[in-house]
Formats: C-alpha cells, sequence, structure tokens
C-alpha cells in the first residue's frame, strides 16, 4: 500500500514539474515578445565635451521617449522621437549643462534602457 501511494505521489511531482516546465518557456517566450523594440543602444564619443550622439537599431517604427537625468534623479532633457525600423541616432548637445556624470533612457511602450554618459 504504501508503495503505490509513493509510486502516485512520484508521478503527481513529475507530471507537475513538466507542466512547470512548459509554463516557464511559454513566460519566456511572451517576455522576448514584449521586449522586442530597441538594442544594441550606445552613446558615442562618451565622454564628450559638446555633442554626443545616441545609436539603437529598432525593430520597427515607433515612438519613443529620450531622457537625461543627473545622478539625484531630475530630468535635464526630454524628447519625444519616432523611430524608424534598423539604425536609429538621437543627437545631444551638452548646452549648459556641467561636467560630470548623467543617466540617459530610452523607453518604449514595454522597455526602459539606461545607460551613462560623461560630459567633459
Amino acid at each position: 500500500m504504501v508503495k503505490k501511494l509513493l509510486f502516485i505521489l512520484f508521478l503527481l511531482t513529475l507530471s507537475v514539474s513538466i507542466f512547470a516546465q512548459d509554463d516557464d518557456s511559454n513566460d519566456k517566450t511572451i517576455l522576448e515578445n514584449s521586449l522586442s523594440g530597441i538594442r544594441d543602444v550606445v552613446a558615442s564619443p562618451n565622454p564628450f565635451s559638446v555633442t554626443t550622439r545616441i545609436r539603437f537599431y529598432a525593430d520597427e517604427a515607433f515612438e519613443i521617449d529620450f531622457y537625461v537625468k543627473d545622478l539625484l534623479g531630475n530630468t535635464i532633457h526630454a524628447e519625444k522621437f519616432k523611430t524608424k525600423k534598423g539604425a536609429n541616432s538621437i543627437p545631444f548637445f551638452r548646452e549648459e549643462l556641467e561636467s560630470g556624470i548623467y543617466i540617459y533612457s530610452l523607453k518604449t511602450k514595454s522597455k526602459v534602457i539606461s545607460k551613462r554618459i560623461v560630459i567633459k
């Protein structure tokens, strides 16, 4: 009797783990599809003294929000851009910003990518 109960318990555990793994792969596929949008984001030159260019690739055309913040989280610059499918770039001019470290962010409907830029 005990052997039968252990065997049934083993089968239940095995079936639950198989279904859980299947759910994980579905979740991963859904996450990858929802995060498609922008990739390969880089500021060049970085560090810079007058201007830099934020380059990235877009999987399709959509609207993007571009923010630059100081290290305290204060928004210094905000702009909206329409991307095109493929290579894109956003110019950023220092204007009257002090030398230092800033954080720039590219925001789509489902993704935010933030990186550091340095002004000499």
